[in-house]
């Protein structure tokens, strides 16, 4: 090899070797950083208000170099306790840290190092014997703490500060089962950000009425529910913005008792749900040509918690066109007497209507631990068995 090709090769070696001994120092220096942040990874990730919380990790791997540092935790489990409840969660694989992509966002954003979760996760929050469990698969959060100043009249716990904890989240699916419910409903790659202030809650106090102990902001791609009542719809594009806030209002009596179905695995005292947005696309599985988007449904208020009772509004777009299906089925050709069925086509093809076909429906409903006044699960049930053996069917 003459001279002239050689230089260029050394100078490409020398630049490699270089890379890689930055590289090399940039990791070593960086698994120390994630031994300290791991020594402190309870305090920093789980709050408390009783015990101190607990954290245990069988076994740690030092990984990552060239591409970035990270620690593979194995056998990962912690139990704390908040607000009256035992929060307890478990993994077999946990990540901390990430490639130098991960560490740079870190670095310029003030957050903690992601957490990344790639095996099945469980979390789950117990009160009164009552169950609420979440199943994480393929997950990652970037979980960070702030503190904001605390308003002069309000009496904080904290060297006058109130501590904030934000996650960030991505998850491939997230299923949701309660010891209330007899199924189980799963999120497919639900994403967002929840903020989470549990000094309100610890500490009920007039001044910090209006500030929400959690917050969240999350969308999914799908809703998975398992009822017959929507075999024959997609829940899509789902979107949701909610508050959780601390209320001076008494706790609502529960009419079943003390064991009764009403219960939940929310601490027994009163809370503020409101829904600033709870939205969907439902997509009917059936395929047939659509000529307008499909219906989409939106609602909000506010309830009070645990006992869900309170006003929601709800909202329906794009309704025109499942109406006209509807119109034109079989099931109404067949029992639906054609003078009526006359008149309402007329009806769906006037200016009027027309001109109502661009508007929402939009109707208030008052909610009474969870279904409106004077309706139970039984009855709601009931009613639906009755209305499903009248539904129509697309010819």
């Amino acid at each position: 090899m003459s001279l002239s090709r050689r230089h260029p090769v050394l100078i490409i070696t020398s630049l490699c070797f270089i890379l890689l001994a930055g590289s090399w120092g940039l990791y070593l220096r960086t698994q120390a950083v994630l031994s300290s942040q791991l020594a402190h990874l309870a305090v920093q990730s789980l709050p408390s208000d009783g015990p101190t919380p607990t954290l245990t990790i069988q076994k740690t791997r030092a990984r990552g170099w060239p591409l970035g540092a990270w620690r593979r935790l194995y056998g990962v489990s912690f139990h704390t306790h908040l607000n009256g409840a035992d929060i307890v969660g478990a993994t077999p694989t946990l990540l901390l840290g990430g490639d130098w992509l991960d560490w740079a966002h870190a670095l310029t954003t003030g957050t903690e190092l992601p957490l990344q979760l790639p095996e099945s996760t469980i979390l789950r929050m117990v009160h009164d014997g009552e169950s609420l469990t979440l199943r994480l698969s393929r997950a990652k959060l970037r979980i960070s703490k702030e503190s904001t100043p605390c308003p002069p009249e309000a009496r904080c716990h904290d060297h006058g500060s109130l501590p904030l904890y934000w996650a960030h989240f991505h998850i491939s699916t997230l299923e949701v089962a309660s010891s209330q419910l007899s199924y189980s409903l799963t999120l497919r790659h639900p994403a967002g950000t929840v903020r989470f202030a549990p000094q309100s809650l610890t500490h009920p106090d007039p001044a910090l009425q209006n500030r929400s102990l959690l917050s969240a902001s999350i969308t999914a791609r799908e809703l998975i529910y398992p009822s017959t009542l929507l075999r024959d719809f997609r829940i899509e594009q789902l979107h949701s913005a909610f508050a959780l806030l601390p209320s001076n209002g008494p706790v609502p009596a529960n009419p079943h008792g003390r064991n009764g179905p009403s219960m939940s695995a929310w601490p027994d005292i009163p809370l503020r749900l409101r829904i600033h947005e709870l939205s969907a696309t439902i997509r009917p599985l059936a395929r047939t040509e659509q000529k307008t988007p499909p219906p989409h449904l939106s609602l909000g208020g506010e309830l009070y918690v645990p006992a869900f009772s309170g006003t929601v509004s709800v909202s329906l777009t794009n309704w025109q066109e499942p109406l006209h299906n509807l119109l034109q089925s079989s099931w109404v050709q067949h029992n639906v007497p054609i003078g009526m069925q006359g008149l309402l086509n007329e009806m769906m093809a006037s200016p009027r209507m027309i001109s109502l076909a661009s508007h929402p429906l939009t109707v208030s409903i008052p909610l009474d631990h969870g279904v409106p006044p004077g309706l139970s699960t039984d009855h709601m049930q009931t009613l639906y068995d009755r209305l499903r053996r009248l539904a129509p069917h697309q010819p």
